[in-house]
């Protein structure tokens, strides 16, 4: 299970890797960041709770645990705050900082995630890391850095206000991971993903609409849907990305440190080079090689680590 839980966070990451791409796409085709949060997180949940209709799949949890006194309102507030802190305030505060920052400052605040992952579980759950851990962690986190450094790129201007919606985002993050870990043992990693589609598809929906609201635009809400351009985009963001990835993450988590599994996010980096250098003819330059090497070192190094943790609490 535990090689399992090391597998299922490399593709998750890979998976997110992908992700900017298709974003980017949608974005190609007017629609704001936050209609696109919407519309994902609608349709992941409306497809789970198909599915939960159907008794295709088990959940036990919503919102009626939240507001009345049931057997897993007692259990329910580090799920309430995993799904708080993502895909509500990681998701929202990582949308506005894109445009509000260029990718270069983007990359390099968002690669500082793990020291953040570090502290919080060292915080929260009371679990540390090596000093050889922490040095595999640096070194991922100088690969990112060389990258953005070294990478000649004028898109987006950096904003005090981008940076600081960035950061937010670089906490939020980790503590979605450790508040997520400590409900896995009341919570199945399905029903963790449940709920976190469904906050994420109320606030993201109520802010959504009062923006149309505002704009006077409502009757266009759907409009994105029946665009057949706009069809692999969000079926790429809503079910693979959103449903699967939460999924697998939440599995992981249930058996990896924090800290572990944010190790593997330069994964990510590595995939959406490879995206722009396989399909939009962006060029790979050898500072490129280095940085992967530095990532990929980190997250052999952690993993490996962890690996041999495990093995002499087995034993």
């Amino acid at each position: 299970m535990t090689a399992l839980a090391y597998l299922f966070t490399f593709f998750k990451n890979a998976i997110y890797g992908t992700t900017n791409f298709f974003t980017k796409g949608l974005n190609a085709n007017d629609i704001d960041a936050i209609d696109i949060l919407a519309l994902r997180f609608l349709l992941s949940f409306v497809i789970l709770w198909l599915l939960k209709s159907c008794k295709i799949i088990k959940i036990n949890v919503g919102l009626k645990d939240v507001f009345k006194n049931t057997e897993q309102s007692k259990f329910i507030k580090p799920l309430f705050l995993a799904a708080l802190f993502s895909p509500i305030i990681e998701m929202l505060f990582e949308t506005i900082g894109f445009t509000k920052t260029s990718a270069v400052t983007a990359g390099v605040i968002l690669s500082l995630m793990p020291i953040a992952a570090c502290v919080c579980e060292s915080l929260i759950l009371k679990e540390g890391t090596s000093t050889v851990q922490k040095i595999f962690l640096a070194l991922g986190i100088i690969g990112v850095i060389y990258i953005g450094i070294k990478t000649n790129t004028s898109d987006g201007k950096d904003t005090l206000f981008g940076i600081a919606c960035l950061v937010i985002a670089v906490i939020a993050g980790p503590l979605y991971l450790v508040f997520s870990r400590k409900c896995s043992g009341k919570f199945k990693a399905l029903e963790i993903t449940y709920f976190s589609c469904l906050l994420g598809t109320i606030v993201f929906n109520s802010i959504s609409v009062a923006k149309h609201l505002w704009q006077g635009t409502i009757a266009d809400y759907f409009d994105p849907y029946f665009n057949p351009d706009n069809i692999m985009g969000f079926v790429t963001l809503s079910i693979v990305s959103t449903i699967f990835c939460t999924l697998m993450n939440n599995f992981s988590m249930s058996r990896l440190q924090a800290s572990t599994v944010s190790a593997f996010s330069g994964v990510s980096t590595i995939v959406t080079i490879l995206i722009g250098v396989i399909f939009l003819n962006e060029k790979l330059y050898y500072f490129h090689y280095i940085g992967f090497a530095l990532i990929l070192a980190r997250m052999i190094g952690v993993s490996y680590i962890a690996i041999k943790k495990d093995r002499k609490k087995s034993a």
